[in-house]
């Protein structure tokens, strides 16, 4: 969950922040769950670790060197997510930051590309995958929710990542997602995420 939320919009839902991380921390003892969360504030880093299990740092911070080595000099697993605007080489050359500061515990995660194209959310640069799994040693995941926006086209896009080569995908799901505070368009009900996961294993 985004418990801090860099939006394009001052105006848009910025997430709950330590309070978010409190209510994921309960949720995480009662049901064993490991919390993954968004960081974008490198002073925020030290106070976030005690909640989280692994750092994200999202597309809009990608570039936010001194956010990736502040990662860097933890010792939790760092979910890095490809920038809007970024080449390959930029998106590793951001994972070396992090892992020059002696944290090597790094998964890449493409979420699109912004492109002309204007029928998805963003453009999801498939090819990415076999890319990265050949110029590094790190997992990578595929983000199908951010870069479709579609929640028509994540079982495709899930499957299609998987086919390529993917460690994992990352999908969004909410209980409801008619009242979700963002995003709801790409987001699948509880129904909806069985039967994807259903599907994708059975592939």
């Amino acid at each position: 969950m985004g418990a801090f939320k860099p939006r394009t919009s001052p105006y848009d839902f910025q997430g709950l922040g330590f309070e978010g991380l409190e209510i994921l921390k309960k949720v995480s003892e009662e049901y064993g769950l490991a919390i993954v969360s968004e960081i974008v504030n490198p002073a925020h880093i030290e106070e976030a670790i005690n909640y989280i299990d692994v750092i994200q740092i999202g597309a809009r911070n990608m570039q936010n060197f001194e956010l990736l080595k502040a990662a860097g000099e933890t010792n939790k697993p760092v979910l890095l997510k490809r920038g809007m605007s970024a080449t390959i080489s930029d998106f590793i050359n951001a994972a070396e930051y992090i892992n020059s500061k002696g944290n090597g515990q790094i998964i890449l995660c493409e979420r699109g590309i912004r492109t002309y194209e204007t029928a998805t959310r963003n453009t999801l640069d498939i090819t990415a995958v076999p890319i990265l799994k050949q110029e590094t040693h790190l997992p990578v995941m595929v983000d199908v929710t951010h870069s479709t926006g579609r929640r028509d086209l994540l079982l495709p896009a899930a499957r299609a990542a998987l086919a390529i080569g993917a460690d994992g995908v990352m999908a969004e799901v909410h209980p409801d997602p008619a009242v979700a505070l963002s995003d709801a368009a790409q987001q699948m009900d509880i129904p909806t995420f069985h039967n994807f996961m259903k599907e994708l294993l059975n592939k």
